[in-house]
Order: C-alpha cells, then structure tokens, then sequence
C-alpha cells in the first residue's frame, strides 16, 4: 500500500462524503497503472505530473491538486499515458466538483439609496452658479 492511498485488499473505505463517481474514477486509474505493471514513478516519468499529484488521483483525493481545472488536467494526462478512456473519468470528477460546491448565496436585495449629488460636485457646481451670477450682474 502507497502512503496515502486505500489499502488495495479492499480493508479501508472512501469517506462518505466523496462523490461515489470520484471512487470510480479514481480505482480506474489505479487499476489500469497496476494492469500495466508501472509504478507510480514511471506513470510521473511518462506524464511529468508530480508523484504526491498522482497519489492525490489515486486516491480520489482531487481537492489536493488545487483547482479542479488541474485535477482534470493531471487525470486527462494520465489517462492517455495509460491508453484509458479519458472521457468517463473527466466527467466524474467534473460531477463531483460540482456536487460538493457549495450553494450559490440567495441574492441579496438592494437597498434604495438617496440621490443626492456628491459633495465636491455640490460645491463646485455652487462656486461656479455664483461666479456666472456675479459676471452677469
């Protein structure tokens, strides 16, 4: 077992709080490394994507890649490099990205405000009313 990673004998269990198509995804991801027989250095060599990354994919752990633009990104790379079907996993963690955002704020109701001129415009619009008076007079 990786650090990091569930135990591969199935012993451990996603939190329940994860998307169940983040598991999925992840466990493919995995799986398909391990039916391929690399390791994860390997999969970092042919991907350039940082081990700690990949240990994240694995683990279904994709918060840990920042946002979730690189967390698809990492897991499209990874993908391809294992000859995978990139567009079921790319549409689990897109899912779940959006499953655990947390609710749009209601809007809040504006308040009506005054219409009063500010105060530099107030003063200057009366200097200049009084200079006009005062040449015409």
């Amino acid at each position: 077992m990786t650090q990091g990673m569930l135990p591969e004998n199935g012993a451990g269990s996603w939190p329940e709080s994860w998307p169940e198509d983040w598991t999925a995804a992840a466990a493919a991801l995995r799986d398909r490394r391990e039916a391929l027989g690399w390791s994860l250095e390997q999969l970092s060599d042919r991907t350039c994507i940082g081990r700690n990354h990949l240990i994240a994919l694995e683990s279904a752990r994709f918060g840990r890649c920042g946002a979730p633009v690189y967390a698809i990104g990492f897991a499209r790379a990874a993908a391809r490099a294992m000859a995978l079907a990139e567009a079921p996993i790319l549409v689990a963690i897109r899912d779940g990205h959006a499953a655990r955002r947390p609710a749009a704020a209601p809007p809040v109701a504006a308040t009506r405000r005054r219409r009063i001129p500010n105060l530099g415009i107030a003063s200057t619009a009366a200097r200049l009313g009084a200079l006009l008076s005062d040449s015409r007079g």
